[in-house]
């Protein structure tokens, strides 16, 4: 017997961004990642085995996790373009499909290429506590660091011998279940609860990585032309008021005049390079200096 509970996830595309000194000067989207987070149902065996009932949270949990590299996989390829994996006749001169990694999907291949699949449980890593940093010495901090934790909170950890590569994704598919109901987390290097496909979306990808790569330009036009402009209003500012400073107005308005005008410049100018803050500071100091509009004027 089975009843649906809440469940959600994302579906999301992969944002890898390029940094040149600090700045993301282009972005490439290598693929999409679905990352189902919490996946709830009430079940139990009509016979009230539990053994059932553990077993079939197992299966179950196995189909959701194949599900997550399956469904990317069928819902982005073209199979006018490639041929599918499991495709028992492909089209001659068409190259394989790319690819999903779900946890699952990440053993199997692992199984394929020859390694090694280790399930530690309960009693196993409490006879070798130490079997993380010796027989999974091959995987990174990351997946070391999650699959302790699991084991540590007294959960069946599954797991291949060394970091896969597929289709341009490396890393590793681990599952923790927990024995006493068969209920768990299929997790893919990264530290999502799904699967991963890339490559993928080319044309998306292309574009987007063209208009972020164009983005520091934009940027940096856009500043130059604020400092430009400061520029101008400075040198209007200063033209006007040294005709002022000349003119019949009367010595007390020059310079409150002139402070205004030195006041504005310097803010705009040094906004620009330092922020509001290095802005309103030249403005002090620019307009507290400054007793008439042009300084070799007396």
């Amino acid at each position: 017997m089975e009843t649906p509970g809440l469940s959600y996830g994302l579906f999301h595309a992969i944002a890898d961004p390029i940094y040149s000194w600090g700045v993301v000067r282009q972005v490439k989207f290598p693929g999409v990642n679905i990352d189902i987070g919490h996946i709830r149902n009430l079940t139990w065996a009509k016979d009230t085995d539990q053994n059932k009932w553990i077993g079939y949270s197992r299966m179950r949990g196995q189909y959701m996790s194949a599900l997550e590299h399956a469904v990317p996989e069928r819902f982005f390829n073209d199979l006018a373009q490639c041929n599918m994996v499991e495709v028992a006749k492909p089209t001659v001169g068409l190259p394989d499909c790319p690819q999903g990694i779900s946890a699952v999907k990440a053993i199997g291949l692992a199984t394929a290429q020859g390694q090694k699949i280790y399930t530690i449980t309960r009693d196993v890593y409490q006879n070798n506590p130490g079997i993380v940093n010796t027989a999974l010495i091959a995987h990174s901090v990351e997946t070391k660091t999650k699959v302790q934790q699991a084991l540590g909170a007294g959960l069946e950890v599954t797991i291949h011998q060394t970091p896969i590569i597929e289709g341009g994704w490396k890393g590793a598919g681990f599952i923790s279940i927990d024995p006493q109901s068969g209920a768990g987390g299929y997790t893919i290097e990264g530290g999502s609860n799904g699967g991963v496909l890339e490559p993928l979306l080319k044309s998306l990808g292309i574009a987007l990585a063209i208009t972020a790569s164009l983005l520091p330009l934009l940027l940096l036009a856009a500043l130059i032309g604020l400092w430009l402009i400061a520029i101008i209003a400075a040198m209007a500012w200063f033209a006007v008021f040294c005709s002022i400073n000349s003119s019949s107005i009367d010595d007390p308005y020059k310079g409150d005049l002139a402070n205004i005008a030195w006041g504005i410049a310097g803010f705009a100018i040094g906004s620009i390079f330092g922020g509001p803050v290095i802005g309103l500071l030249i403005a002090v100091i620019s307009s507290g200096v400054q007793n008439h509009a042009c300084f070799w004027q007396k």
